[in-house]
């Protein structure tokens, strides 16, 4: 059997431990009203979760604890057990037995258990849901629940049908995923909004820090020009202005070796120039002698003549030979003043030039003998002259060599100065370069240490990255770029490490709602595509069993009515139609046209149809109590046949039928019973009759109620 036992303690009536066991597949339950026998249907629908206490027939949880009597006090805590036979694994669940246990305490506190370990109220109603058992369903039906048929909304009795039919499961899980969305979208609502809040700040600080991003990018494209422009600067400087110190060193040299073979020049030209001197100082000396010798011989000859009476024209002559004396000695006086031999020489002949021929107009005047003595002495004169001349030539033959050989030596030495001054030149137009090149370099040095740079490292990276050397034309252009980023540096400023920080934090908790809400938003797609298959399931399972359900519906009414027609309906209601003016509606059609909310735009219900023979009643409303009984009972075996539920309970809902009727649901218990679990609680001797085993509760003498199991003939005499 499906449910094997039920466990009860403490629980309404029964006191202390009750254990029912159900080994038959139709089990009756009889006894006297008042006895307690429904409350074994409140203790099995209570263990299924039931949460209503108007269902169960108490005030409160409380309530359901024993509650003494006169001989014993209450009890503290009550609780029921369900122990099921899983062995077909009707339930989800690998276990071949399945027990369900809830408990309560005087306090209210609810506990429940599967297979003794603690669970969820929602774990219990998923268990059941999956193995087609409920409280929403037909699986416990008493009167009041036959006559609901009738009383609730269309969409209520599909609620009922899907339950018996086992698609409650598949609406438990549409109704979590319709949950879970509801939850979904609350929870992308709430992080949207927190998005919102904090994107200004974001956008503030990510302004910010994109002009820091962007300084780093400067700073590395600022030092990358800069040392592409220094290194071009260097290559510049060592390939154009071609400064080698050697070349200074070398006309140094040269010089030094220049100005001395100058000045060793000069110093021989000196001294030859005063060998000269000295030479010409003696020759003037010696003509001088010989012209005061000759002033001698004149002033002797003067007496002689004048001894001799030398007419007036001797004297005469004589005059003019004093005049000529006095010519020589002014001559020899200029002399004195010469520094060419040449010249002295040419002033001596011409001297002796003019006495001869002051001599030869008066030989003929004065004696012979003084003649001969003038003459004599004029031989002798002439003589001497004549030795001069000789020396003089020699001299100056000499002097004409000393000259060539002075000549020579001066213009070795000027051209030796003119090369001195070329060098000089040279020397000068190096030292200009050298100090062109030290102020370039110190000018390149005193640009790479303002720029934060080590001239050592310049050089090292000029070393290795020659390639990246600009042309002459394009260093300009590379200055400007560097003046330009060097402004925009300024421009930005200096990063605030506390605004990175915050920038930072908000941009990763930006990130983490960008990525919540991608995931809440890809859920609610999902969750929405789920809902969708899970209602087309429904749909499509439902559709197929009621078409079912109808036609055994209809096999029943016309077996319980020996004729006539019904059928279940279904309907399509707008649900704003049943909402106008609902402002809830009005929300959730807000959300729908936000795409926020998924709408179901119709809802689905079941109305009941029928026609009863030879009569004009097709409308449920105006049956009278036995035919809605009769209705019900036609639906419920009807559904019971299409669902096939392991576990049917029903509470004297043949309490109304006539002795026709009653064998007619007898015999439809008896039908069903081959795949599904009927407990009964009956006064209805047929519908004992078709029960295995019947259980008779009975009040004791101290108002707790007692189970008897008993046999068919004896039930009557329970219920007296």
């Amino acid at each position: 059997m499906f449910l094997k036992q039920v466990i009860l303690k403490n629980f309404k009536s029964f006191k202390g431990k009750n254990v029912i066991d159900f080994p038959a597949v139709i089990t009756g339950i009889v006894g006297p009203n008042g006895s307690g026998k429904s409350n074994i249907i409140d203790a099995i629908r209570w263990a299924l979760g039931e949460q209503s206490f108007k269902n169960i027939r108490v005030d409160k949880g409380q309530d359901l604890i024993f509650a003494g009597n006169n001989q014993e006090g209450s009890a503290s805590f009550c609780e029921v057990e369900l122990i099921f036979d899983n062995q077909k694994k009707l339930f989800n669940s690998d276990f071949t037995e399945i027990s369900i246990l809830r408990r309560i305490d005087k306090e209210g506190n609810n506990e429940y258990f599967i297979n003794h370990k603690p669970c969820r109220l929602k774990d219990i109603i998923d268990l059941t849901a999956s193995a087609k058992i409920g409280l929403k369903g037909f699986s416990i039906i008493n009167q009041g629940a036959v006559e609901n048929v009738f009383l609730v909304s269309p969409q209520e009795r599909r609620m009922m049908l899907e339950e018996v039919l086992g698609l409650k499961n598949l609406e438990l899980k549409k109704e979590e995923a319709k949950r879970k969305l509801e939850e979904t979208i609350i929870n992308l609502d709430k992080t949207l909004a927190l998005e919102k809040e904090i994107l200004p700040r974001l956008r503030f600080l990510k302004r910010q820090v994109a002009r820091w991003e962007k300084r780093e990018a400067l700073e590395q494209e600022l030092k990358d020009n800069e040392k592409k422009y220094f290194i071009s600067l260097l290559h510049q400087l060592y390939t154009e202005e071609k400064y080698e110190p050697q070349n200074l060193e070398q006309l140094s040299n040269e010089l030094n070796k220049l100005n001395a073979l100058i000045k060793e020049k000069e110093n021989n030209l000196i001294s030859v120039k005063e060998d000269q001197n000295k030479e010409l100082e003696l020759t003037i000396q010696n003509i001088t002698q010989e012209i005061i010798n000759l002033q001698d011989e004149r002033s002797e000859l003067l007496r002689e003549l004048t001894r001799q009476e030398v007419n007036t024209e001797i004297n005469y002559s004589l005059n003019d030979f004093k005049n000529a004396i006095i010519n020589v000695q002014a001559t020899l006086k200029k002399l004195l003043s010469y520094t060419e031999i040449t010249e002295i020489h040419n002033e001596i002949e011409k001297l002796i030039k003019d006495i001869d021929e002051l001599l030869i107009p008066h030989k003929k005047e004065v004696n012979n003998k003084v003649i001969e003595e003038l003459q004599s002495k004029l031989n002798n004169l002439e003589a001497q002259l004549k030795a001069k001349n000789e020396l003089l030539k020699q001299n100056e033959a000499n002097l004409r060599q000393s000259n060539t050989n002075f000549r020579s030596q001066y213009d070795e030495i000027t051209e030796l100065r003119n090369k001195k001054e070329e060098i000089l030149k040279l020397i000068q137009k190096e030292e200009l370069a050298n100090e062109k090149y030290n102020l370039k370099l110190n000018d390149i040095k005193r640009r790479i240490s303002e720029a934060n740079y080590n001239f050592e490292e310049i050089e090292s990276y000029y070393e290795q990255n020659k390639d990246l050397v600009v042309l002459d034309n394009e260093i300009n252009d590379l200055e400007r770029q560097i003046f330009r980023l060097r402004r925009e540096l300024a421009e930005i400023g200096v990063e605030d490490q506390n605004v990175i920080n915050e920038y930072q934090e908000v941009n990763s908790r930006y990130e983490f709602l960008s990525q919540q809400i991608e995931d809440l938003s890809k859920s609610i797609n999902d969750l929405k595509i789920l809902i969708k298959e899970l209602t087309k399931d429904i749909e499509n399972s439902f559709n197929q069993a009621l078409a079912s359900i109808n036609h055994d519906f209809n096999r029943y009414f016309r077996l319980m009515f020996n004729g006539g027609f019904a059928k279940l309906e279904q309907i399509k209601r707008n649900k704003t139609s049943e909402n106008e003016g609902n402002e809830e509606n009005e929300e959730e059609k807000e959300k729908e046209a936000n795409d926020n909310q998924p709408l179901d735009e119709t809802y689905w219900g079941v109305d009941i149809k029928i026609d009863i023979p030879k009569t004009n009643l097709k409308s449920i409303e105006i049956l009278s109590g036995g035919e809605k009984t009769l209705v019900a009972l036609a639906l419920l075996f009807a559904i019971i046949n299409q669902s096939r539920p392991p576990l049917v309970i029903v509470d004297e809902i043949d309490a109304a039928l006539d002795e026709d009727n009653s064998r007619r649901f007898a015999q439809i218990l008896k039908e069903l019973c081959r795949d599904t679990q009927f407990i009964a609680i009956t006064h209805n001797r047929m519908t004992m009759a078709a029960a295995q085993i019947l259980y008779g509760v009975t009040l004791s003498e101290n108002n707790s109620s007692q189970l008897l199991s008993i046999k068919l003939e004896d039930s009557d005499k329970i219920l007296k």
